[in-house]
């Protein structure tokens, strides 16, 4: 692989038949997609604290709203900015809105 493929987004990546039609990723685009996803279950998993179960519901669809529209997000900097803020946004939840019992 040239040192070039790493960069390109993956819209540009080669396309692979073990994959049946989906972008090959660069090491970077695959630890990248491993953190976000990693990000996303440590949310669904604090909104198990949510005791009422519409509150749940809607904080889970919000959050998954939120993934949602950054899901085609191919620049790497941009991941890894929403990452950042991800990461604030979770740790403010985690001491602020649901309280340990």
């Amino acid at each position: 692989m040239t040192p070039l493929m790493r960069h390109w987004p993956i819209s540009q990546a080669r396309y692979s038949t073990r994959t049946k039609g989906q972008p090959v990723l660069s090491l970077q685009q695959f630890i990248q997609r491993g953190q976000v996803i990693s990000m996303y279950r440590k949310y669904m998993r604090l909104t198990k604290q949510i005791p009422d179960k519409p509150s749940r519901r809607e904080m889970r669809e919000w959050i998954r709203g939120d993934f949602d529209r950054y899901r085609t997000e191919s620049d790497s900097r941009r991941i890894e900015v929403l990452l950042a803020q991800a990461s604030r946004q979770y740790k403010n939840m985690e001491s602020g809105l649901f309280p340990i019992h």
